[in-house]
């Protein structure tokens, strides 16, 4: 009896062995092809280009889906489709910002932020009150605020080494602060860019208005210093705010879905994808073209290589993360009409940068399965598996119990970037690119070969 259970593990010892082999040399395969292509890095030139600001409702929008629903089909997808749905959206026509003291006009750069309310055409000329944070103004008399400009000027703590939890600590001045100060009677917002950079680029974001819109704006951390100083000298200085928007009831618009069959469970998708969207301001490179282009870059390689999945693979490309977020409900929706079974889904949506790692949000097995290929994966740049958080766009199919992942890259550099004209292509480096697409390739081919 023990000869036939030692032999039971021998064997079983074996055929471990001979299939993290066979893992390894796939992997090394998926590396070996990633590296040498360009088209993930030239489908993203495109898409920065040729289609920069490509906002919900912007004609820029539907040339990159039209553009990245010709690639799918020139890869050979066996389906490309776009899944239409209605949604509300905004556009931003300009935004000018000006310091006015006496004769004098200083001009500050800016950007509207989503989905700011126009000013007269005129613009608002109003005086200014400077505020470290919302506690500060809820602290403030309203007679104090009722007609006048707030300046939201509280900086990011750099101290966080995460530039997401840097980001993360200011941005409630950007998301809450216009309705505050709307409640409280101000006449427009302006607020200090949430980035880690000291420099020219206004960065742009949504901001949650309840039932009163007022105009608001995002300065650039230079300009916001310099509009500071400004009133440190002059408290009764004015500034005028001119912003032409328009908000729209309802448009048509559309995800992008692309199918690799699966050749054992084709009822099952792994998904895979990131938003295609970037805000009216940026070419939205890393913010998030690369991460759409990356996860096509997924079904090139396994078409290339030839790779079986099971599963039929998903590539989505999601429409408006940034506003509304209405590209996610459709595709909930799209779940709940078609009985779709998601197996899983795999959201690139973090920069992309020098990999680090996946974060996994499941239960706990299932996380301590899938870190269980990360010792294949640290070749290539993956120091982490673990517990915690995915992405906008595939968050609401946790109710659904799919279990979710979030590819993630050294941060360091992307909130320099984030939400600006300043996430641009040049931002890009091909390498990096290419490690992203190859990770992501190879982690779902484990999971779609061994399951969860």
């Amino acid at each position: 009896m023990i000869r036939i259970s030692l032999f039971i593990l021998l064997i079983s010892t074996i055929n471990l062995s001979i299939s993290q082999n066979q893992d390894e040399k796939v992997i090394k395969d998926i590396f070996d092809n990633v590296l040498l292509s360009d088209e993930a890095y030239n489908n993203l030139e495109y898409l920065c280009e040729k289609a920069p600001g490509r906002l919900l409702g912007y004609d820029e929008s539907l040339i990159a889906i039209n553009y990245m629903k010709d690639y799918f089909e020139s890869l050979g997808a066996d389906t490309v489709f776009l899944q239409e749905f209605k949604t509300p959206a905004w556009k931003c026509y300009n935004t000018a910002v000006s310091i006015l003291t006496g004769e004098n006009e200083i001009k500050l750069r800016a950007d509207a932020l989503g989905p700011s309310p126009s000013t007269q055409p005129e613009g608002l000329l109003a005086k200014v009150i400077e505020v470290q944070g919302l506690e500060e103004l809820k602290a403030l008399k309203q007679e104090n605020i009722e007609g006048n400009i707030v300046f939201f000027n509280r900086p990011v703590d750099l101290r966080k080494v995460n530039t997401f939890r840097v980001y993360g600590g200011g941005v409630d001045q950007r998301y809450r602060g216009p309705a505050v100060a709307a409640e409280l009677g101000a006449a427009g917002v302006l607020v200090r860019s949430v980035g880690t950079a000291i420099d020219t680029f206004p960065h742009t974001g949504s901001t949650g208005f309840k039932d009163k819109k007022i105009p608001c704006a995002a300065i650039s951390t230079i300009d916001a210093d310099i509009l500071s100083e400004s009133l440190s000298g002059e408290k009764d200085l004015k500034v005028k705010l001119v912003i032409d928007a328009e908000d729209f009831e309802e448009i048509t618009t559309y995800n992008l879905i692309a199918d690799l069959r699966g050749s054992e469970f084709p009822d099952e998708f792994i998904v895979v994808g990131g938003h295609i969207d970037s805000w009216f301001n940026s070419p939205g490179a890393h913010d998030d073209g690369i991460g759409c282009v990356q996860s096509a870059d997924v079904m090139r390689i396994f078409k290339e290589l030839g790779l079986k999945n099971k599963r039929t693979l998903r590539v989505i490309m999601f429409m408006d993360e940034e506003l509304y977020q209405s590209g996610a409900k459709a595709y909930v929706k799209y779940t709940e009409t078609n009985g779709i079974k998601n197996y899983l889904a795999l959201e690139a949506d973090a920069g992309g940068f020098t990999p680090e790692g996946f974060m996994v949000d499941a239960s706990d097995s299932i996380v301590a399965n899938i870190s269980g290929y990360k010792p294949l994966l640290e070749p290539y740049g993956i120091h982490y598996i673990k517990k915690g958080g995915s992405g906008v766009d595939i968050g609401p199919l946790k109710k659904f119990g799919v279990p979710l992942m979030g590819y993630r890259t050294d941060s360091q550099r992307y909130m320099d970037l984030h939400h600006s004209a300043n996430d641009s292509f040049d931002k890009v480096h091909i390498r990096e690119l290419q490690l992203g697409s190859g990770n992501m390739a190879a982690i779902i081919y484990l999971i779609d070969k061994h399951g969860l």
